[in-house]
């Protein structure tokens, strides 16, 4: 009998490689017991990351750049590091409310971001800078929080515009907005999704760590597996809440090769690369550019994946 041990996980949304992993017994089959909880923004997932509130969490690679460089909301220095990847996707642009017909016009509006100077927004921040608008001068920005909690506000005219999901624009949405921009054309390749944890937590629970990874590469490997199609689109429309087109088309979106799931979860530095350079362009850091293993590290997953093949 495996004895259990327990990972507290946090994120944005519990995606269908966490469902997978959980409901075909991957993780207990592993000793491992994972809880999960969904936040409404990063600044409330990395501070309870940072704190120890939850040991392991999904989100973009910029986040794990900014509050590494001191810019993060408390302004300090942190030992964050990722140490795999999920999918793929910058699938975020920047929509706006109908009434904007091209991105000059934000002008003197307000837009919504989760934080100011994380994560997607310095995409935005990126898009508009590109077409000639500085933050500050030109535009204001308002923290309202995930995706979904920004497309009610853009709906509801409180903002104008801002950058979401797609799969989160529905129907309804769609008729009272306008996509002006799709993040991917201005920044890719982009750490979209990533598994980041502190470098603290994850050297004192090592051997935990690669297994939770080995679990990971599992259930994508499951994934891929297309004689699981059917059941994997069933799970997304059961688990995550998607209709049944919708369920097929996120599935699809799993095996596109720039967007979708990376083989057996392994991190390329090389997109980190990106996110360094639209920050030193926006003001926000300094030339000569960090060393990219600042910010990752694969020996967990070269770990992982030599237990895989030795077992």
């Amino acid at each position: 009998m495996l004895s259990k041990t327990a990972i507290k996980i946090v994120g944005f949304e519990k995606d269908i490689t966490l469902w997978i992993a959980e409901t075909k017994g991957f993780f207990a089959g592993s000793g491992i017991e994972v809880t999960f909880d969904q936040t409404p923004n990063s600044t409330e997932e990395l501070l309870g990351l940072i704190a120890g509130r939850w040991d392991i969490a999904f989100d973009n690679g910029d986040n794990v750049v900014a509050w590494d460089e001191g810019q993060g909301v408390d302004g300090k220095i942190h030992d964050l590091f990722i140490f795999m990847v999920g999918a793929r996707e910058l699938r975020q642009g920047l929509f706006t409310s109908l009434g904007i017909r091209e991105i000059s016009a934000l002008k003197g509006k307000t837009l919504g971001v989760d934080a100011k100077a994380t994560g997607f927004a310095v995409v935005l921040r990126y898009i508009l800078l590109r077409h000639g608008l500085l933050f500050e001068r030109d535009y204001t920005l308002k923290e309202l929080g995930s995706s979904r909690m920004r497309l009610a506000e853009l709906v509801a005219g409180n903002i104008a515009g801002a950058m979401l999901n797609p799969r989160y624009v529905e129907d309804a949405a769609l008729l009272t907005l306008r996509q002006l921009a799709v993040g991917k054309d201005y920044v890719d390749p982009f750490p979209a999704r990533v598994g980041l944890a502190t470098r603290q937590w994850a050297d004192s629970h090592r051997p935990l760590l690669v297994k939770f990874i080995r679990v990971m590469i599992q259930s994508v490997d499951w994934i891929l597996n297309q004689n699981n199609k059917r059941e994997t689109i069933e799970m997304i429309k059961i688990k995550i809440g998607r209709s049944a087109q919708q369920a097929e088309a996120d599935y699809h979106r799993l095996f596109e090769p720039s967007t979708g799931l990376t083989t057996r979860c392994e991190f390329a530095p090389e997109s980190l690369k990106t996110i360094l350079e639209m920050r030193r362009d926006l003001g926000m850091i300094k030339s000569p550019l960090p060393l990219l293993a600042k910010y990752y590290d694969n020996g967990f997953y070269s770990d992982a994946v030599s237990q895989m093949l030795a077992s």
